[in-house]
């Protein structure tokens, strides 16, 4: 048996953002997708290479080559529809491609927020469906089921992204921010600027990033002649009063200040903030690699050939993992067992009707051991539940 040394590693930085995860968070009419479409522009040759999947609109103003528009699958009422068609049509797709003949290196989500959406939608109607109820809330399945609504949305809401790095894709996260009230244990309390979504939404996206960029808008006040004032105006009686001019300027925040929280990374050399621009995020996250290459002696160049390979060596390693569940009937087995509980009771009895057809009985566990109609009994199963 290979013992655990055989599995010790090197690690080098990432120098590309198709082999990171990258989150922007910002307000309104920060300039979000805007950073999307301008970084990948600048960073990519060729438009193939990047993907967005718009859960939500906010891209119509914009001239982009590759977006799946996953919004318009469901309406308000029919949200899990958009979940449903990620999940099982465009994940598993761009799977088949990264093990066939990739296209696409990066991935876009705007916005993370919608997603938790869509995810928290299908889980209702799923559930719904599994136990004869209207849910109409995540905590409304916990407090009629056996099951924690809360848990079951961290695990839904994180595999077709785990999926798609696992297939080598890069991520790029787009979220809303918001103004947040803070309570600390002493009683004191601060506001800042932190994630709209919320905390079980956090662990999957904030908690998965390496680096965390956080646009926020500031404002100068400035006196008639365009400089910036330290204080108020008076007016002749000595009293305070609000200037007519200032000036607004969209920041990119890359570490934590007094009031913008969510920002950082798992970079050290990362400037507090910089002026908004896909240039100046481009060379912040090129600043920050090179701050981490202290022992190599490779260029940035070579690394990013190197990373390249790490990718597709990655992704046969998928394929390998993925042929030995269908070539091993225990695996297959296992497989089927972990599915049958999340079907409804006309769902299994669609299922054995089908195990009948196929091998003359209705238990698939009659089964063990026969590799083929194992196969039959997982594909049964799976076009069941995705139906």
């Amino acid at each position: 048996m290979a013992g655990f040394r055989e599995k010790v590693k090197s690690n080098k930085p990432k120098t590309q953002l198709e082999s990171i995860t990258t989150l922007v968070a910002g307000g309104w009419k920060t300039g979000k997708t805007r950073l999307w479409k301008e970084v990948t522009e600048l960073h990519y040759t060729s438009p193939d290479d990047v993907l967005l999947m718009a859960f939500e609109d906010g891209y119509e103003t914009w001239e982009l080559d590759n977006i799946v528009a996953l919004h318009e699958q469901g309406t308000d009422d029919t949200l899990w529809k958009v979940w449903d068609y990620f999940k099982k049509t465009v994940v598993p797709e761009l799977v088949k491609e990264a093990k066939d003949n990739r296209v696409t290196k990066l991935i876009g989500t705007d916005t993370a927020d919608r997603a938790i959406d869509a995810c928290t939608a299908w889980l209702l109607y799923d559930r719904g469906r599994k136990y004869g109820k209207v849910f109409a809330s995540l905590q409304e399945i916990s407090d009629n089921t056996s099951e924690n609504g809360w848990v079951i949305l961290g695990e839904e809401l994180k595999k077709p992204f785990e999926t798609l790095k696992n297939a080598g894709y890069g991520l790029f996260h787009i979220a809303w921010t918001k103004e947040k009230e803070t309570t600390l244990h002493d009683g004191k309390k601060y506001n800042s600027i932190q994630l709209m979504m919320n905390n079980t939404g956090r662990k999957v996206f904030e908690s998965q990033a390496s680096l965390i960029c956080c646009l926020f808008n500031e404002t100068s006040v400035l006196d008639k002649s365009g400089n910036e004032l330290d204080e108020n105006i008076k007016d002749k009686k000595g009293k305070e009063k609000a200037t007519n001019f200032h000036d607004t300027q969209t920041m990119m925040y890359f570490r934590p200040s007094e009031y913008v929280e969510i920002a950082g990374g798992r970079y050290t050399n990362l400037p507090e903030k910089v002026e908004y621009s896909a240039e100046n995020f481009l060379n912040v996250f090129e600043e920050a690699v090179k701050g981490q290459l202290k022992k190599t002696t490779q260029t940035v160049e070579e690394l990013k050939e190197e990373e390249q390979v790490e990718r597709e060596e990655k992704v046969k390693e998928l394929v390998e993992k993925e042929d030995g569940v269908n070539n091993n009937p225990d695996e297959l087995l296992s497989k089927i067992d972990k599915l049958i509980p999340t079907m409804t009771q006309d769902q299994k009895v669609e299922a054995s009707v089908e195990f009948e057809k196929a091998f003359k009985v209705k238990n698939y566990k009659q089964e063990k051991g026969n590799l083929e109609n194992l196969r039959i009994a997982l594909d049964i199963v799976s076009k069941i539940i995705e139906k």
